[in-house]
């Protein structure tokens, strides 16, 4: 039962990789220097099967039943949505600064120009002007909205609650076949598929596998063992792994399949990972500032290009970066969290304990009205 105790862990340990994962793709000497070293592709392609599978199912697995759709929509705006803001304006601020200080010439229309894309991402429906990589947030946000409703709808009465949820899945098909990218709504199918395979797969172990416990059982070893079967019968038979939500390089079958035992398969290494205390630490941290690890890591990488040459793999020097990246973002989720007023806009405002300046901000005409009730309730503020 000790291990059912510390269940959470394994879950935020294997989040945090996923996360440290994800901003891996993003260094230039990933795929310029891959003809020098070509090993860069093939773990690039390796880990994107399921470095981005593996958070969104954990949010499923995780997903609460406690909140009823109008609070849970609350909680999804404050945790998810109002960070983008604080995000895209901190990132507009340091992109100006680097501009000053890197450019031979500064001139206003150069400075007007980040401001301009600032007030632009709104309207076009897309945060990649200011950073791309905050299309997972937005998704993460749209996919657990639909399948929240998803939820609701199984308890309305019968036979409504059938016709509401086939009409639901007539919408998710027909959306995973078209092509628009407002908002990153066509990210839902593929977000509620996974979302649904943690949420099922949690109340399946919940009732037949002995809940957690399940995770640490001698049972798990099959997953690494099936996923590493898999993927030699596909390349053997030279069928093209390649797995990208982003890019729509994705199907529900093979690649669907295959990306859920490569969950699993991390899940069992996490267990090992949970057992060394500086490494657990660290991916625990890495998963409470996973937005923040999204949000700031390409600006660095921006940083990093006006000092150093990213294209050609310097082994010491790019993991030493690589690692000081992580901790940079993780130092600026810590500091903010730190910093009274400012950090309202980065953080849910039921996790921050409130001062009583921040209390009298927050129930100011100004700010009060655009609060939700429900998150003022929890607060005790209203």
């Amino acid at each position: 039962m000790e291990k059912a105790k510390n269940r959470i862990e394994i879950f935020d340990i294997a989040k945090g990789l996923s996360i440290i994962l994800m901003t891996l793709s993003h260094y230039p000497f990933v795929k310029i220097d891959s003809l020098v070293y070509p090993n860069f592709m093939f773990f690039n392609e390796f880990k994107m099967v399921f470095s981005m599978p593996m958070f969104i199912f954990i949010s499923g697995y995780l997903l609460s039943d406690r909140l009823r759709i109008k609070e849970f929509i609350c909680h999804k705006i404050d945790g998810l949505i109002k960070p983008i803001f604080g995000f895209a304006i901190t990132l507009t601020v340091l992109k100006i600064l680097l501009y000053v200080l890197t450019a031979e010439v500064v001139t206003f229309p150069g400075v007007m120009k980040y401001i301009n894309v600032l007030a632009s991402i709104f309207p076009q429906g897309t945060f990649g002007p200011i950073n791309n990589t905050l299309w997972f947030v937005g998704a993460l946000f749209w996919g657990q909205l639909v399948f929240k409703g998803a939820l609701e709808m199984i308890n309305v009465n019968k036979p409504y609650n059938y016709l509401l949820l086939l009409f639901l899945l007539i919408v998710l098909i027909v959306i995973s076949n078209i092509s628009f990218s407002f908002y990153y709504l066509e990210k839902i199918p593929v977000f509620f598929t996974y979302l649904l395979l943690g949420y099922s797969f949690k109340k399946i172990s919940q009732r037949y596998l002995k809940g957690t416990l399940f995770f640490y059982s001698n049972k798990m070893i099959l997953f690494p063992i099936l996923f590493f079967v898999s993927w030699f019968l596909l390349e053997t038979l030279q069928v093209k792994v390649q797995l990208n939500l982003y890019d729509h390089k994705f199907n529900y079958h093979y690649l669907l399949l295959l990306s859920i035992l490569g969950v699993f398969s991390v899940l069992y290494v996490c267990r090992f990972f949970e057992k060394i205390p500086l490494l657990n630490s660290f991916l625990v941290y890495c998963s409470r500032a996973s937005f923040f690890i999204l949000a700031y890591h390409i600006f660095i990488i921006d940083v990093y290009n006006s000092f150093f040459k990213m294209q050609t793999y310097n082994p010491l020097l790019h993991t030493s970066l690589f690692i000081l990246n992580i901790i940079i973002c993780c130092g600026v989720y810590f500091l903010i969290k730190k910093l009274p007023y400012v950090r309202i806009l980065f953080y849910p405002i039921k996790t921050i304990p409130l001062t009583e300046g921040e209390i009298k901000l927050l129930k100011s005409k100004y700010v009060y009205r655009f609060i939700p009730r429900e998150i003022l309730r929890i607060t005790n503020i209203a």
